[in-house]
């Protein structure tokens, strides 16, 4: 059976000179939990996203864009640094926490390997960073390789409200619960809101020679679903409340589901959050047009909403709804569309080439792309027909051009192409577990002064 074809036909590349002076500024945008199928340069016919289609248009449009995780702490560390995290259960971690070790663990894999703004910088680039996300702050090492680098997942104007805390008796400001109600008050962490990073994004602009890479992250579709006022066109402010309160629970993954009222609710401040991100890209365009920078746009991973009886993404599954992500290249003088698997891994070498001029679309591409939870009990193989998933120990195989919402799992009409596609996840183990070997016998070369 086939499952494969050309991503597009003779790609055209862009071609610079080697002067650093000649190389093209590079802004990419991460928007946290942004679904595919709620963007209309991917099929979706409700105008949520007019400037991400605009860009597609004009641009490079991934049609199949698959995240290496369902989560921002399986993703985001192979988006920036094209390797594979090894899965862990993290118990191989002192630290007296799971939200510490998880953490360290994410530094550890940034540590050992490349980072895109280390690459960047490499190739005379200044960099900078501005992130709300925990998952991909200073504390996860993501600050590596930025010239500048803007943690806002823990803010300035939260201190008075901390110093109150900590003289409450019986409340511990350093644990977690209390933490996210402080960052709440004070909108940083998962409660930021892009108009909230403006300052420091012009801040950071002044600082910033070229050609500069600018990454921002922007949280505003990630749960509590809180649309800014301006693009607040199907919920009202007291149905945002509503239903963040109602729905927090089972979108937190505390809770089996919600009634279809909340639910609507919910998809309303959803939605509303996906025209307040493409409201975000359309400010970014204007405040940096003289700069003509290079835009790459991509969402971490998705979000559920009751597809397979899933709500959010603190769970593993890797369904489309939580691994296929709009991806989109801006400004690099192609315009086509990639209809091939292509993983966010790929992100790095693909900014290398646009920096040094190399940038052909679909070379960035393959014939499956996979997805891992972090633990490594949930895998997926994404082909452009098939899909296989494989969830503690059990397959399922999608045909997703008859099944496009992943319903019929027919692995055993087709035993044969569940095989070659778990064949495929045996090569990644495989390709992990060597790059993994040959990185610890390096760390005791250089431990034992042999270099």
């Amino acid at each position: 059976m086939s499952d494969d074809g050309p991503a597009t036909d003779s790609p055209p590349t862009t071609t610079l000179s080697g002067n650093v002076t000649d190389r093209p500024n590079i802004v990419m945008v991460s928007i946290d939990s942004l679904r595919a199928d709620h963007c209309g340069f991917l099929g979706d016919d409700r105008g949520l996203t007019p400037t991400m289609d605009r860009l597609a248009t004009e641009g490079v449009a991934y049609e199949t864009a698959i995240a290496p995780g369902p989560q921002t702490f399986s993703s985001m560390p192979e988006v920036f640094t094209g390797g594979p995290r090894p899965p862990t259960s993290l118990t191989s971690y002192p630290q007296a926490s799971h939200w510490e070790r998880r953490l360290a663990a994410i530094d550890t894999h940034l540590s050992r390997n490349a980072s895109l703004p280390e690459r960047l910088a490499a190739r005379g680039y200044k960099t900078a960073g501005i992130t709300p996300n925990p998952w991909t702050a200073a504390a996860a090492g993501f600050d590596r390789g930025f010239d500048h680098f803007e943690d806002v997942s823990t803010s300035d104007s939260s201190g008075w409200l901390a110093a109150l805390a900590e003289r409450l008796p019986k409340v511990d400001t350093d644990a977690r619960p209390v933490q996210l109600v402080l960052n709440m008050a004070a909108g940083s962490e998962f409660f930021a809101q892009w108009e909230t990073l403006n300052r420091q994004i012009k801040q950071v602009r002044r600082r910033l020679s070229e050609p500069y890479f600018l990454w921002v992250f922007v949280l505003d579709t990630h749960f509590p679903f809180l649309p800014s006022r301006r693009q607040r066109e199907e919920q009202s402010l007291l149905g945002t409340y509503y239903s963040a309160y109602r729905s927090s629970e089972p979108m937190r993954g505390n809770a089996e589901g919600m009634s279809d009222r909340v639910r609507r609710s919910v998809l309303r401040s959803y939605r509303d959050t996906v025209r307040t991100s493409d409201a975000f890209l359309d400010r970014l365009r204007s405040e940096l047009a003289a700069d003509d920078p290079v835009l790459l746009v991509h969402s971490d991973h998705g979000e559920s909403f009751g597809d397979h009886g899933n709500y959010g993404h603190h769970h593993r599954e890797l369904y489309e709804e939580n691994v296929h992500v709009p991806y989109l290249i801006h400004n690099a003088g192609i315009s086509t569309t990639v209809t091939a698997p292509t993983s966010l891994r790929s992100i790095p070498e693909t900014a290398v080439a646009i920096a040094e001029g190399t940038f052909s679309p679909g070379t960035d591409s393959d014939r499956w792309a996979i997805a891992t939870s972090e633990c490594g009990t949930h895998r997926a193989v994404r082909g452009s027909r098939y899909k296989y998933i494989e969830s503690e120990g059990d397959g399922e195989l999608f045909d997703l051009d008859a099944d496009p919402d992943e319903t019929e799992n027919i692995a055993g009409e087709v035993p044969e192409q569940s095989r070659r596609l778990h064949r495929q996840l045996r090569r990644r183990e495989a390709h992990t577990t060597e790059t993994r070997r040959l990185q610890r016998a390096t760390s005791r070369v250089v431990a034992n002064g042999d270099l």
